[in-house]
């Protein structure tokens, strides 16, 4: 992804300013680990919907070489990490994170929020039911089948690829949390609108227009390079469905929960995308850090679609995508009581004894 420039990073910082609190002089305090992979849009979206942020807590930096941020959602204290730019994928995530559960021992819930793919579906009856770009998919387990399946972890036998990687469903209470959360939308009682105002006072999170969500045939290649936006695409290879202005007349952006396809290439081409999601229980979304993050039962990904992950993918959706998916993980942790994740172990072993402050 490119980087922001000089200028908008001013912009930036003169119209949003973060809000310093007390923090605490303990790793252990910490309960939510928040993971990103982009600095310039996920990374940024995390910081700017923190209540407030902290000083970080003195780590051993011989062990663990991570840098953080830490501040405050609701009642959690929450610390964010990001991978370095450059360095995405499912590997990079667990050098990321395998460090970070033993320096934060007390972490109950992980949260991978970020941009994905997006799977639009074949022939929706509702078009709420379609995907569409800004839309936000949850990786929520079906019948039998997982949350997060690793596309390109398996063995090749005689009729055909056996995929063999997974990530375990979420857990009790983040599921029974996020459905909370789509019956408090649905009622009409979440802060969204006041998570997405506060990212709009970044302008490069502002809303798109609908006519900028283009889905064209998965079979049509797309004209001109990466930045040319389909200017050179002919209308007539679009998919004939509803346009986002009449599939989300108020501007919003819809929660879908399903199987989520992770694995270690940029998938930019709409047939492979179909071959994909049919082989992953027609999974909704592809991206690349899922089943790297940790293989533990509480770990939530959460992905904005910032393109369909076809030929005609560009960066025009990823700031709303990104801001999209950070206000769905806030709304959630504001959902979930602190108290209720006492009964939690962390996820590793108490370790401040070995990996304590220097």
């Amino acid at each position: 992804m490119a980087e922001s420039s000089t200028s908008s990073s001013t912009e930036a910082s003169s119209s949003f300013k973060i809000v310093r609190g007390h923090g605490t002089s303990e790793c252990a305090d910490y309960n939510v680990a928040w993971i990103c992979a982009l600095r310039d849009t996920e990374l940024l979206a995390a910081r700017v919907l923190l209540d407030e942020e902290h000083t970080t807590p003195p780590y051993n930096t011989e062990y663990d070489r991570n840098t953080y941020i830490c501040g405050k959602i609701g009642e959690h204290k929450v610390v964010v990490a990001c991978l370095p730019s450059g360095r995405s994928g499912n590997v990079n995530a667990g050098h990321l994170t395998g460090p970070l559960f033993h320096t934060f021992p007390n972490i109950k819930i992980t949260l991978l929020v970020g941009i994905g793919g997006g799977v639009p579906r074949q022939e929706p009856q509702d078009p709420l039911e379609d995907i569409y770009l800004g839309d936000v998919v949850i990786g929520w387990p079906g019948d039998g089948t997982p949350a997060v399946v690793q596309y390109d972890l398996g063995r090749w036998k005689v009729d055909g690829f056996e995929q063999r990687g997974s990530v375990d469903q979420p857990g009790w209470h983040l599921t029974q949390a996020l459905d909370i959360v789509i019956s408090n939308h649905e009622v009409g009682q979440t802060d969204f609108p006041k998570s997405i105002a506060r990212l709009q006072k970044i302008p490069k999170f502002a809303s798109r227009r609908p006519d900028e969500d283009k889905l064209f045939q998965a079979t049509y290649k797309h004209k001109g390079d990466y930045y040319s936006e389909c200017r050179n695409c002919i209308p007539t290879n679009l998919v004939k469905r509803p346009g986002r202005a009449k599939a989300r007349p108020d501007g919003s952006f819809k929660f879908h929960r399903g199987t989520i396809a992770s694995g270690g290439a940029v998938i930019q081409d709409g047939e492979i995308r179909d071959r994909l999601s049919r082989e992953c229980n027609n999974a909704r979304c592809l991206e690349m850090e899922a089943v790297g993050v940790n293989d533990n039962s509480r770990c939530l990904v959460i992905r904005g679609l910032a393109d369909y992950a076809d030929s005609h993918k560009n960066d025009i959706w990823k700031y709303m995508a990104a801001g999209n998916a950070a206000a769905f993980a806030k709304e959630f942790l504001l959902t979930i009581k602190g108290s209720g994740l006492g009964e939690l172990r962390g996820i590793v072993p108490d370790q401040r004894s070995k990996l304590g402050p220097k």
